[in-house]
């Protein structure tokens, strides 16, 4: 309730009354109130999060370009005649290896701060902001380059790609079996996957799909489908992987990206399910390892393959202020495209 207060007008008051009168007035709290920022409130958008660096490992280089030298497929699965007489020529075989260079593409992003600006107090710290939004713009362009890569078939042999035909889509398609679909996938490569991706939407459709739920349920009892629909929930603030008898771990990718048509928030893994091989971090060295995918990375002064600095701009705004950068170089190679596989047409 507001105050109120009675006074005697000492002249006449076009409005309010005449001299003499007395009249009540109330004092609102518009009338004693500057509205301002509440120092200690601070609310945003969080990412999901970003996955792309599970999914291509990244090795660490010193130079912006050089080459990876990468064994044929032939020295491990080719067979070659052995079998001779005594006094026989003896067969001979070569190693075949092929190069591949990387290249590394600069990315780089800044954030002005007016001197302005930089002097608020309260919770809010521009500087402090301003770095993470120049971070978050290079993690999401690196996200958008793994799996733009990865779901796309052409990025693949053709001896591992698998498009689903019409009613085999995993939403509703009358003929469609996902469990099948996968270990049909996983029999093609041409080595042993390690890990199933797929976006969140996907995942959905995946474990809603009356055989997937039939195989959990013969395999784990019936709690197994609802922990696992669970734990895709949750793909937004952590890793999720859930397990189903007879395939490798199946992760989530669940990052958005602004479409900029239709002002949507589109998964960045399209509908494709994506059967990868990776290795633990580090770099192959006997000629016997590789992985679906590795990302080269130039180490830089930091050692870390990102770089941040703060510039004095003199000649912006009536003071100048701050502009913050931050600088990452990496270049994505498809370093065993028979290692692993894509299925397309997943989702209607």
């Amino acid at each position: 309730m507001p105050e109120q207060y009675t006074i005697k007008l000492a002249s006449d008051v076009p409005g309010v009354g005449r001299e003499g009168e007395r009249v009540t007035l109330a004092l609102m709290p518009s009338d004693v109130h500057d509205p301002t920022e509440i120092p200690t409130y601070l609310a945003g958008y969080k990412p999901f999060q970003y996955r792309g660096d599970e999914a291509s490992k990244v090795v660490l280089v010193d130079n912006d370009s050089d080459k990876v030298r990468t064994f044929n497929s032939d020295d491990a699965f080719r067979a070659v005649p052995v079998k001779g007489s005594d006094s026989g020529a003896i067969p001979e075989v070569d190693p075949k290896s092929t190069l591949a260079t990387y290249k590394v593409v600069n990315r780089f992003i800044g954030s002005f701060i007016p001197k302005q600006t930089e002097s608020q107090g309260g919770n809010y710290n521009p500087l402090m902001v301003a770095s993470r939004r120049c971070r978050r713009a290079l993690d999401l362009d690196r996200e958008i380059d793994v799996w733009t890569l990865l779901g796309t078939a052409g990025s693949w042999d053709a001896s591992v790609r698998t498009a689903l035909g019409a009613n085999y889509n995993w939403n509703g398609g009358t003929s469609s079996n996902p469990i099948i679909a996968l270990q049909n996938a996983i029999e093609k490569s041409w080595q042993q996957v390690t890990e199933i991706w797929m976006n969140q939407q996907l995942a959905h459709a995946f474990l809603r799909h009356a055989e997937v739920r039939l195989h959990m349920r013969e395999m784990l009892g019936d709690n197994a489908v609802n922990a696992a629909i669970g734990q895709v929930n949750q793909a937004g603030n952590m890793s999720v992987d859930f397990v189903i008898p007879g395939l490798p771990p199946i992760r989530v990718v669940a990052s958005k990206v602004k479409n900029e048509t239709t002002s949507a928030a589109d998964y960045v893994l399209s509908s494709a399910t994506c059967i990868l091989l990776t290795t633990p971090p580090g770099i192959p060295s006997d000629g016997e390892e590789i992985a679906s995918t590795y990302t080269f990375r130039r180490r830089g002064p930091s050692g870390t393959g990102f770089e941040a600095r703060e510039v004095e701009i003199a000649d912006r705004g009536p003071l100048g202020g701050t502009l913050v950068v931050v600088s990452q170089a990496d270049h994505i190679l498809m370093t065993g495209n028979k290692c692993g596989g894509i299925i397309t047409g997943c989702y209607a």
